[in-house]
């Protein structure tokens, strides 16, 4: 009786062993990269309640990953109870501002379209990569993001994160398995992106 019950223990132990080990493997292979982060000491961001969130640059081939990321972050930010500027109201100022694009904007630039349009900090943004990469067998989403907010008055960079999500995970690798899409992966680097902005907010 013994033996049959130490045989019993043992085998639920190595079932145990086994679940625990694709759980850590599934769990690892699910991670995003580290986010990367400065702020700048001594800016209270919590008292930061109106954006503008400018133009993205785009460096992927996919001529509307920009619209799209930056679509995503106002949306994500709207969602946390932060006003944002409507975009449309943003390329007008930026016209009669004269500004003709965000890959040569000046601080003074910045500054002025901040005091024109009455908001606490700008955010610009570029998206480094989004795109469906592919593997031996296998095809996954990589989505890599980097976004500043600035302050309006002094035209410092208050808060700057680079972020990037996605790759196969471990059942995307072994069996094949269906993983996020890239627009579920977006979300996902945009939300992890926005949630280091609001410990400092909270903090």
């Amino acid at each position: 009786m013994n033996v049959t019950n130490e045989k019993k223990r043992n085998k639920t132990f190595c079932l145990l062993s086994l679940l625990f080990c694709c759980l850590t493997l599934f769990t690892y292979g699910c991670k995003s990269a580290p986010i990367k982060q400065y702020a700048r000491p001594n800016v209270d961001i919590s008292k930061i309640n109106k954006i503008a969130v400018l133009p993205f640059e785009n460096f992927t081939p996919s001529a509307y990953a920009a619209d799209k990321i930056r679509s995503l972050v106002i949306i994500d930010l709207l969602s946390r109870g932060t006003d944002v500027i409507e975009p449309g109201e943003i390329i007008r100022t930026m016209e009669e501002l004269r500004v003709r694009s965000v890959h040569s904007v000046s601080v003074f630039d910045l500054k002025h379209i901040g005091e024109t349009l009455k908001v606490d900090a700008l955010m610009m943004g570029s998206v480094g990569a989004f795109e469906i990469s592919k593997g031996i067998s296998v095809q996954y989403p990589e989505v890599s993001i980097n976004l500043r907010l600035f302050d309006v008055k002094s035209g410092n960079i208050i808060w700057s994160v680079w972020h990037t999500a996605g790759g196969a995970d471990f059942w995307t690798r072994h069996f094949g398995a269906e993983g996020p899409t890239l627009d579920e992966t977006s979300k996902k680097v945009i939300k992890e992106a926005i949630d280091a902005l609001f410990i400092h907010k909270s903090s």
